[in-house]
This record gives structure tokens, sequence and C-alpha cells, in this order.
């Protein structure tokens, strides 16, 4: 394997603190036992919401199994406790896109996967009562450049198409249009010149996290947390192949092995460093203009045309009425990649979040700047093709991946991580409906 031409390696240890994590959770440093196991069935690395999925999921399907999870810092610190608190199917803006390129058949898979995640993850915290703020909403994508409206209206004609009559059966998610003089008038866009809204859900990232994390201590789970993996090599003991999980604190010697890594995921598994891209992403919580209460627009989450998003804290929860405006990587050198450091915020994307995108959205309709409530930044796992890589490791039996979810990881990780339980567990039906464009296999690594 040749040299990584991007960076990579571990969490840094002082990361900004994310508005989700104030104040950090009661098992944001857990260790559950005072000592790493020597030895067990499966070690996670990373506590986040793809290995807090696949960790409940896991024991849910084999409630005998024994699993520890080793987390670099604090439980749920990387992205999962730093994303804006969407779940939403927003990748319809690209069915066109995905279409030409992978093909009807992926097109189709891609579209059920990401809209089957956003309804099982209400489905899930809605049945199993879980207090992470989740509520059913409406978003919205609003689009003030001619050129990117008539784009998503083509991806919305081909999806239609592939659908077909499958409709219904097919995919969960039926869109509303809104006219250029709508957006303007009923969303107070004044640059508006479209929209497209859908049900979604809006929550606290965070604290769903946590929440899976001790659902799945409950059955067993050992949490380690401030434990950074150093290595992971295959060895053999006892006859059989195992797997070595190097840490400061001790080895584990494990069956199989998880990565659960995101952005991380190169450190450990070389042939994907040339493949994830690190990614740092950006996000403000800011006070609301002094004109824009009583905008219907807020009512709502959604995206906005230069990829920026928002949600705003609804009434009754803390930070009533704080707007959450994450995006504007253009903004940053390179576009904010490759990157590992959110340990610190880009200070032209800072002004372009507090004080530039809301005055360009909204115009007078905005008023003058609220105060900035805090700011943070995150690492995500940007793929080249836009896909995530599930499965295991060509050639290296025991070691499998889920990761690399390009910015939009609360719409598929939760689906991502069911599949890979799956295909550990030797149910190969998951192979009918998990995207071949989403499968380790495509990728050209040496095994």
């Amino acid at each position: 394997m040749t040299a990584s031409k991007y960076a990579t390696g571990l969490p840094v240890p002082d990361p900004t603190k994310s508005y989700w994590q104030t104040p950090p959770h009661k098992i944001a440093d857990l260790r559950s036992t005072l000592k790493i196991p020597e030895k067990i069935n499966y070690v996670i690395v990373g506590s986040g919401i793809t290995g807090a999925s696949i960790a409940y999921k896991l024991l849910v399907g084999e409630p005998s199994a024994s699993i520890v999870m080793l987390e670099a810092r604090q439980a749920a610190s990387g992205a999962s406790g730093r994303n804006g608190g969407h779940c939403r199917a927003g990748r319809y803006v690209y069915f066109k896109a995905y279409l030409e390129k992978f093909g009807k058949d992926d097109a189709l898979l891609m579209e059920q996967l990401e809209e089957a995640n956003v309804k099982n993850v209400g489905a899930f915290i809605k049945e199993q009562n879980i207090d992470c703020d989740l509520r059913d909403v409406e978003t919205i994508d609003i689009s003030t450049d001619q050129r990117q409206w008539e784009s998503v209206l083509a991806a919305l004609k081909a999806r239609q198409e592939v659908f077909d009559g499958k409709r219904e059966e097919a995919v969960l998610t039926k869109h509303k249009l809104w006219s250029a003089q709508e957006a303007k008038e009923d969303l107070l866009v004044p640059n508006g010149v479209g929209a497209v809204s859908f049900p979604a859900f809006a929550l606290q990232p965070y604290k769903f996290v946590c929440a899976l994390l001790e659902m799945s201590m409950e059955r067993g789970l050992n949490l380690q947390t401030n434990t950074p993996v150093l290595e992971v090599s295959p060895i053999f003991a006892g006859g059989a192949k195992k797997w070595q999980v190097m840490t400061e604190r001790g080895d584990v010697l494990a069956d199989k092995v998880i990565l659960a890594t995101n952005a991380y995921t190169g450190a450990l598994y070389p042939p994907l460093s040339n493949f994830i891209i690190p990614t740092r992403g950006q996000i403000a919580a800011i006070r609301p203009g002094s004109k824009i209460d009583g905008n219907p627009v807020l009512e709502r989450t959604g995206g906005l045309a230069d990829k920026e998003y928002w949600q705003r804290r609804a009434k009754g929860l803390s930070g009533e009425g704080d707007i959450i405006f994450g995006g504007g990587r253009r903004k940053g050198p390179h576009g904010q990649q490759p990157m590992l450091d959110d340990s610190r915020i880009d200070p032209t994307i800072s002004a372009y979040l507090s004080q530039e995108t809301p005055s360009k959205y909204f115009g007078e309709n905005w008023g003058e700047n609220g105060l900035v409530v805090q700011e943070w930044s995150g690492i995500m796992g940007y793929t080249f093709d836009t896909q995530p890589i599930i499965g295991e490791a060509p050639g290296q039996e025991g070691l499998w991946i889920c990761a690399g979810f390009h910015g939009h990881g609360m719409a598929m990780t939760f689906q991502s991580a069911e599949a890979l339980v799956q295909l550990l567990l030797g149910k190969q039906e998951v192979l009918e409906w998990l995207p071949n464009c989403f499968k380790i296999a495509r990728l050209p690594m040496e095994k």
C-alpha cells in the first residue's frame, strides 16, 4: 500500500466543546471496569452513533456476546455529539447523479436505506421512550440559485421516473414543492427561487447516542472511554486467528474487531487512508435576529442553497429559541480537507455562519444579529465516491468496518449498523437491500 496522501491519526485530546455536550453526560468519562478485559468476543472501536448502534443491535442478536467498546476521548465525543441535530432523508437532491454513477438498482436501494434509517431512528426513540428532544418536523430545502433549483427538480423527476408505480411501497417520503413566490412570501426568504419540504426529525444527537450506550451497557457492554486504540493487528492464538488491539492501558485479544471510527479509520486500517478524507465541519448556536421571530421557516428545520443548514430549539427545550447554523466549509482553507483537528474553529467560517448566513438568506427580515451562544467543530469522514464503507476487510477475516458517512451519518448509520450486524451474524439476506456501492468489496485495496 502506498503512503497516505492524507493525514491520518487519532482524535485530538482537547476538542472544542459542542453545544450538545454542555454539560457532559454522566457516562462521558465512564469505564465499566477498572481494567480492560484481556480477552473478548468483540472489540468495537468508537462510541459514536455507529458504534453505539452496532453494540446494541449485536447484543440483541447475540445476547451472550462479550463486547468491549474503546473510545479515544469521552463517550460520543466525535461527530455524533457535534452535528446539527437533524435526522432527515436529504440525499434525494443527488438522486440523478447517483442514478448515472451507480445505476438504477443501487440508486433505489440507497434511497430506501436512507429513508428506512430516518423512519427507524424515530420509531426506536419513541418505542424506547428515549429522552433526546425528539421532534417530528417538516424540514425544508430552500434554493436561492436558479441553476441549483433546476438541479433539484431534475433529481426529483428522475426519482419519480425510477420508482414508477412503486412509490408507495418503495419509499417513505413525499415531497412538497414551493414556488418562488411561496419561498419569498410564505417563507420570507427574499432571494428564494423554490423550496422542497418533507417530514423528518430533529433531536439532541449526543443524548440519543449516550442513551443508546447506556441501553447497551444494561445488556453487558463494557465501555472504556479515554482509551485510544494505537494499533490493530492479526495474531494466531490457540490455533485460531485473533485480533490484538493495542492501547496505552493494555492490549485486548478479540475474536472480531469492528472499526466504527469514521474519519479516523485510515489510522487503524491503512488501506482506507487514501479513500476516507478527514473533513472538519463547523457549527454555531446563535440567538435569533431582532426581527426574525414569527418567521414560519424557523418552525421547520432545513437546508439552504449553499449547503448550510439550521434548526431552532423548540419551546420548552434547553436553549429555547437558539438557532443552530452549520456549514460554510467552502469559506475555509481547502474546504477544511484533509483535517483532523477539532480543537479549534476557523474565524472566517465563524463570521460566515453567525453573521453573513442569516442576513444572506433572510435579508431585512432577520434584523440585527443576535449573540453567539457557542461555536464548535467536528471531524467527518468523507469518501471519494460519497458512499459509506460496510463489511469485512478483504483478506482480513474478523476485521469489520462501518465508516465513511460523508457528512450524512444521522441519516445512514442506524441502518448501516443493522447491515453490518446482520452480516456478522451470517444473515446473508441483508445483501438484498444493501447497495453494492456501500460494500467494502467495491474498493480497489490490497488484500
